[in-house]
């Protein structure tokens, strides 16, 4: 008689957690990280001529950051590089300067004010935590595009200076809002500032669509400019170079007809930065390609009668004198108050213009006091210095970017333009600090992007 044993099955052998299968190791670590979606950042670019239409430009942030927060805390993937938490320290500080504000109307400028810098912070954590849907590139083509709807505007404001959008989500608002100045010019967007000072032979029609303010499109075309000069010198083709030019020239006519001396002194210092830093670095070739345009740029700036506009409105409107007397009382009286500020603008003593308006610097002094400048200047001026080596040539027009955001921020509010800011100083640091970067080195390797770039 024979005995049968059973034999039990084998047991199955677990692989080491090295050696298992990739897919089988990110399911014993729980569900798969998806990447963040690029559309909420791209919808803010590419979107643009839809929000001004609506009136809601100055609101798009805080629209989209909604979905930003949900795809940060849903994937995980919150990433928060050197040189941004700054900025999202200001944002923070800007709440207790909230206990300064007087009356109902500082207030809602306040919350509109606060809402849009917070969105701008959300902005900034996003597109340093999605460096694989947002490559450098995607960025850099939605930044384009805003400039080239920037110039159109420009284009609007010239050809109808009389039209204001009326048929937008202004029309939505309570009484009680529409009584604040500031937000009927953020909902009820004009295509240009028509000014007739005393003493002027003819209005000074100065094109500001899509921004509400002249001074605004002035800051967006020097900060966007050397932006679009580095995607072309990215993308490193013939088709780049040509639509640069067309764009170029396209914008020098609303460039006149604004009488925007801050705007040629931000392009004047990008190129001269640019051009000094080619040449520590030996590059004469591009350093020629780049004096001789801006050499022609200039000359043609001569021949159109731009320093004749420029003079004229300067005969009528000393804005000089007058801005150097509003920054001496915005200092003495920051003084008073040194910490907290005073939340918002508040009247002068001695113009008809608010202390805390002409100059984004002197904004947020008198606004959040000496510790909220200290804030932004380490964002601003502290991004600058991570990202000194800037070790090729579009990563060094991205930089002067930067430094044209610097010098304009004496004298130019930048609220309206921290979004486009953030994005280059966001790209700059996240792609600095990479472990492994196609962007950050000394010469670009054909870049990968997704087809929908």
């Amino acid at each position: 008689m024979s005995i049968h044993t059973r034999t039990p099955p084998p047991t199955p052998t677990r692989l080491p957690p090295t050696n298992r299968p990739a897919h089988l190791a990110e399911r014993s670590v729980g569900p798969v990280r998806s990447d963040l979606p690029a559309w909420p950042i791209l919808a803010l670019l590419w979107g643009m001529p839809a929000w001004w239409l609506l009136g809601l430009l100055p609101f798009s942030g805080v629209v989209m950051a909604v979905p930003m927060v949900a795809f940060l805390i849903h994937s995980g993937r919150a990433v928060l590089v050197p040189g941004a938490l700054p900025w999202v320290a200001f944002v923070a500080w800007m709440l207790p300067c909230s206990l300064m504000l007087d009356s109902v109307g500082r207030q809602v400028g306040f919350a509109v004010r606060f809402s849009e810098l917070a969105a701008v912070a959300v902005a900034l954590v996003y597109v340093t935590s999605a460096r694989q849907s947002l490559s450098v590139r995607r960025v850099l083509s939605g930044l384009t595009f805003t400039w080239a709807f920037v110039i159109v505007g420009g284009y609007l404001g010239m050809l109808w200076p009389g039209v204001t959008l009326t048929n937008t989500v202004g029309a939505l608002l309570p009484p009680s809002m529409l009584q604040n100045p500031y937000v009927v010019d953020l909902v009820f967007p004009a295509f240009s500032e028509v000014q007739t000072p005393y003493g002027a032979s003819e209005p000074f029609i100065r094109p500001s669509a899509p921004y509400s303010y002249t001074n605004g499109w002035g800051a967006a075309i020097a900060i966007l400019t050397p932006v679009v000069i580095a995607a072309a010198s990215e993308r490193r083709t013939a088709k780049a170079a040509v639509w640069l030019m067309v764009g170029l020239v396209a914008a020098i006519p609303p460039a006149i007809a604004t009488t925007n001396r801050g705007l040629f002194v931000g392009l004047i210092v990008a190129v001269t930065y640019v051009l000094l830093r080619l040449v520590m670095r030996g590059k004469w070739l591009p350093f020629l390609w780049v004096g001789s345009l801006g050499v022609l740029l200039t000359i043609v700036l001569l021949l159109s009668g731009l320093m004749d506009g420029i003079l004229a409105r300067q005969e009528t409107v000393d804005t000089t004198e007058g801005r150097g007397n509003l920054y001496a009382e915005t200092f003495e009286r920051t003084l008073l108050s040194p910490v907290l500020g005073y939340g918002a603008a508040r009247p002068s003593f001695t113009s008809e213009i608010s202390v805390g308006t002409q100059g984004m610097v002197w904004s947020v002094m008198f606004s959040f006091g000496f510790v909220g400048l200290l804030l932004f200047a380490l964002f601003l001026v502290g991004g600058l210095l991570r990202t000194w080596s800037a070790p090729n040539t579009p990563a060094l027009w991205l930089h002067a970017a930067l430094v044209a955001a610097c010098v304009m921020s004496l004298f130019y509010g930048l609220d309206r333009h921290m979004l486009a800011i953030c994005l280059v100083l966001g790209v700059l640091l996240r792609e600095r600090h990479a472990r492994r970067s196609s962007f950050w080195v000394p010469r670009l390797r054909p870049e990968v992007v997704p087809r929908a770039a």
